[in-house]
């Protein structure tokens, strides 16, 4: 295994990308929806990256970079077609002991950004070790069809049997035979279906009394009876 895979709790952290174009703001929007505190420095920005500095949703220093710039950085990402500068970005990053992802430049960074398969909550990481993005690419659009929205309900019906469960102190190796049991329930097909009377009973058959739908806050629809999931995610009562 080449690189060690983590993910990183970026939220109100300080985010520097040095470049204005395409790439640069398909890194500076991943780095918004992670709740990182961005700042862009570029001569230049794009539309979107414009209409997000109006919008005081990222900083922005209209010039090239400079040396004092990675100052109180978190993380650094280089996105720039200047190879020189690139080298800078990394060399100086590295001296300040701060992360930083050169764009499609393995050798001048300290980590590689893997392609995504996003569904809310639910993150699928796929990296190649930098050897085919092209691969990754395949592969992350061919488990977006694969994963369906029926994962983030399931995702979010397990979180709130989680926040339920832990606080009763049953202990690790009884709390992981509770989910894998619930886990192997296959639960899945019944909210892709959505048969939420056979789901609430499978819950309460394998988590006792106090963990139906409603227990647990969670809604399927408005009105009466079973309607629309919301394209298969469990909604909030």
């Amino acid at each position: 295994m080449r690189y060690y895979p983590v993910f990183l709790d970026l939220k109100e952290r300080l985010c520097v990308v040095i470049g204005g174009g395409r790439v640069a703001e398909r890194k500076v929007k991943s780095l918004l929806r992670a709740g990182a505190r961005v700042k862009v420095i570029s001569p230049q920005l794009t539309a979107s990256l414009a209409r997000l500095k109006e919008r005081k949703r990222i900083s922005h220093l209209s010039r090239t970079y400079r040396r004092s710039d990675l100052r109180g950085a978190f993380l650094a990402i280089g996105a720039t077609d200047d190879r020189s500068i690139n080298e800078r970005i990394f060399r100086e990053a590295a001296a300040g002991r701060i992360p930083v992802n050169v764009v499609d430049d393995p050798a001048h960074s300290s980590f590689i950004v893997p392609s995504i398969v996003e569904k809310k909550d639910l993150l699928v990481a796929i990296s190649t070790s930098g050897k085919s993005p092209a691969l990754a690419r395949v592969l992350r659009q061919k488990l977006e069809k694969e994963v369906g929205p029926e994962y983030e309900g399931f995702l979010k019906l397990l979180g709130r049997v989680r926040e339920k469960l832990l606080p009763l102190g049953l202990g690790q190796p009884r709390n992981q035979k509770i989910f894998r049991k619930l886990v192997g329930e296959d639960l899945l097909p019944l909210i892709r279906g959505k048969k939420f009377r056979e789901l609430n009973r499978r819950l309460i058959r394998v988590l006792g009394p106090g963990y139906s739908l409603k227990d647990l806050g969670l809604k399927w629809g408005k009105g009466r009876g079973e309607t629309d999931l919301g394209e298969g995610a469990l909604k909030e009562c």
